[in-house]
């Protein structure tokens, strides 16, 4: 039996640290095995009274997550796989339970936190970021004929705003810490320890809520994941640039799919880019750019 690619411990201060750390591999990669351990930690932690809140962390240098398993992409025979939306559906409803656990969460990032990765920590309430050089945030499926499948598409312009976010999703352009800080991504942080001074995010967070809750005004955090489940206020673009002529049929399905995405609630929303996914996943192009992709790798 492998080791667990997942561990979580309870710090003396009651807040949970995830680590996500894959034996055998340089890289966190999201595949089947990992959501179903992952699935599994945050099914035991929402059973958790005592938790002031989680941080989900990496336990690779310079890597949070690099991305999905692309080989579940690649074996793709045709569009609309049933293969293919079991695996997408899988982590739809990890990151649905990540994003409905009852203490505030914050993904620790030092290091490069891509496609599925930056969907993850984009399911989180919060993301701090280290000063490692490594650190970069980006949707890039649209380099592989796709478009984000675990709600990219609809959290990340609910977090920066429609014009950055329709940047990164039809152009698959990463940010640094410091572009990404600049964008409301994210905090940078310059500290030795980040996962120390996120549980320490979390602990002040709590109790400047309990200070608000006496106020009778709830935590933010609650409000932020309210505001994230409704649709984007004057999500009608004004001044989005047009799609160059020459824009690919990815990059015009993740702008149609962010904009009408908009105008719906975010469940709503994930269903209408799911089925936009589902698409595009086994597509000619998208088959013969992620081949391409493995070629590159094999050089």
């Amino acid at each position: 039996m492998s080791a667990p690619a997942v561990r979580v411990d309870v710090r003396p201060d009651t807040v949970a640290v995830l680590a996500i750390d894959q034996p055998g591999s340089r890289v966190n990669v999201l595949t089947q095995e990992l959501w179903t351990e992952l699935e599994s930690a945050i099914d035991a932690l929402a059973r958790r009274p005592d938790l002031r809140g989680l941080v989900v962390a990496s336990g690779k240098p310079g890597v949070f997550i690099a991305g999905a398993d692309l080989k579940m992409f690649a074996n793709a025979p045709a569009p609309n796989d049933p293969a293919v939306r079991a695996f997408i559906e899988q982590g739809l409803r990890v990151l649905e339970k990540l994003e409905a656990l009852p203490f505030p969460t914050c993904a620790a990032i030092d290091g490069a936190a891509l496609g599925g990765g930056l969907e993850v920590a984009l399911a989180c309430d919060y993301r701090l970021a280290g000063t490692n050089p490594k650190v970069q945030f980006g949707l890039p499926e649209v380099k592989l004929g796709l478009i984000p499948g675990w709600g990219g598409t609809q959290r990340l312009p609910r977090v920066v705003g429609l014009k950055p976010a329709a940047g990164m999703l039809t152009t698959g352009t990463s940010l640094t810490g410091a572009q990404a800080e600049d964008a409301g991504l994210m905090g940078v942080q310059s500290v030795p320890d980040l996962i120390e001074a996120t549980a320490g995010f979390l602990v002040e967070l709590q109790l400047a809520g309990g200070v608000l809750a006496e106020l009778g005004d709830g935590p933010d955090w609650r409000k932020q994941r309210t505001d994230k489940r409704q649709p984007i206020p004057e999500s009608t673009p004004r001044d989005l640039p047009p799609l160059a002529p020459d824009a690919s049929i990815a990059a015009r399905e993740a702008r149609s799919v962010m904009l009408h995405g908009a105008e719906l609630s975010l469940a709503e929303a994930i269903r209408l880019e799911t089925e936009a996914f589902m698409r595009l996943a086994g597509s000619p192009e998208s088959n013969q750019l992620v081949a391409e992709f493995f070629a590159s790798r094999k050089k």
